[in-house]
């Protein structure tokens, strides 16, 4: 007897949900600390009880669960998106708590491990949105999870041509029983049977399509304008203080102990004052100011394709190094470079996706 083949099919809208949990999970770590920090940090409970919000974090979570494992409906799909999101965000705001003996909600290695995990639920997010190799079972399953939306009324025109796509791959399938179904689905739904309804997209979906119309709007000449402004503002750093460098190589002794005496200072306005921690990060900046100096250069003359593959390594390069350096030594202040690279990325790959061609530049 063969052994079972586990097929593995994303959910018919998993990159809409998914991002939806991401960004609830971002934007309740940002809310959360803020409210904190503007009420002085207030306590739930009494002289004996502490109720901590990651309990409530936790609590989401749980109703998420039974969301989904109960009731298959895309309203409770997105539903359990939104509250899995909020639940991992309050329960991961607290981690500082559980990994030190004097539960320490302020512990700087907090920061860092929390945007660490925000970037590992970005990751996996960017995974789910590629597109899936071409496979006819796979597609007669979410063919069927689509018919669902048939049932609930919530189907428009472009997700009933999605619907029969799926279909026609399903009847290549190697096994005779899904081939003898799709095509019996497939005639169904080509007939119309299929009721088409006054179907309006979620609340993230026309958000979406909102930003991505105005993006395009301004068209490509104002975006790369954008985008060397930001490139701009990421390499002016990062040159000065390689200027700096320079110049204290081939200076004198009171020179460099200046520039040292400068870096301490830096160090005692940080939250954590780790003086090889701003060594590292000024390093990295550096390198990154120059990847992206150079991504401003093949940009300029007309090198686009290349130069916006350089601009994608120095923003990434930012977020995932730079900006976790940057939360462990400067704590959630950290959070507004973060947000502007992470704007940066977006205009990028926006870019990429509506004018570079795959094509190879000559």
């Amino acid at each position: 007897m063969s052994k079972r083949r586990i097929l593995l099919v994303e959910r018919d809208e998993a990159e809409t949900y998914l991002l939806t949990s991401v960004i609830a999970f971002g934007a309740t770590i940002i809310l959360v600390r803020l409210f904190l920090e503007l009420t002085g940090y207030p306590q739930v409970g009494n002289g004996t009880l502490h109720i901590a919000h990651l309990l409530w974090g936790g609590l989401l979570m749980f109703i998420a669960i039974f969301l989904v494992l109960i009731w298959d409906n895309p309203i409770f799909l997105l539903a359990a998106a939104v509250l899995s999101g909020i639940g991992m965000g309050l329960f991961m705001d607290e981690v500082g708590k559980f990994i030190t003996k004097s539960n320490d909600y302020f512990f700087p290695a907090a920061a860092p491990i929390i945007y660490g995990f925000f970037l590992l639920t970005v990751l996996i997010y960017i995974i789910v949105r590629r597109p899936d190799k071409e496979n006819p079972r796979r597609a007669m399953v979410l063919a069927l999870e689509q018919l669902q939306d048939a049932i609930y009324g919530e189907m428009d025109e472009r997700e009933v041509r999605e619907l029969l796509q799926n279909l026609d791959s399903a009847r290549l399938a190697d096994r005779k029983e899904i081939r003898e179904m799709a095509a019996i689905l497939h005639q169904y739904v080509d007939e119309g049977n299929v009721p088409f309804k006054d179907y309006q997209p979620n609340i993230l979906r026309r958000a979406a399509d909102k930003v991505s119309a105005w993006g395009q709007q301004l068209g490509q000449a104002k975006l790369r304008v954008l985008i060397l402004i930001g490139l701009g503002i990421t390499a002016v750093g990062a040159v000065a203080t390689l200027g700096l460098l320079l110049i204290a190589a081939f200076s004198s002794d009171t020179v460099v102990d200046t520039l040292f005496a400068a870096v301490m200072n830096e160090a005692q306005t940080l939250a954590v004052g780790d003086v090889r921690g701003i060594y590292i990060r000024t390093g990295l900046e550096v390198l990154i100011g120059l990847v992206a100096l150079a991504a401003i250069l093949f940009i300029l003359r007309g090198k686009e394709q290349r130069g916006m593959i350089l601009a994608l390594a120095a923003v990434v390069l930012s977020l995932t190094a730079v900006q976790l350096i940057t939360f462990y030594l400067s704590q959630f202040t950290a959070i507004i470079p973060t947000l502007f690279q992470f704007g940066l990325l977006m205009i990028i790959l926006a870019y990429r996706r509506w004018y570079l061609s795959p094509r190879k530049e000559q």
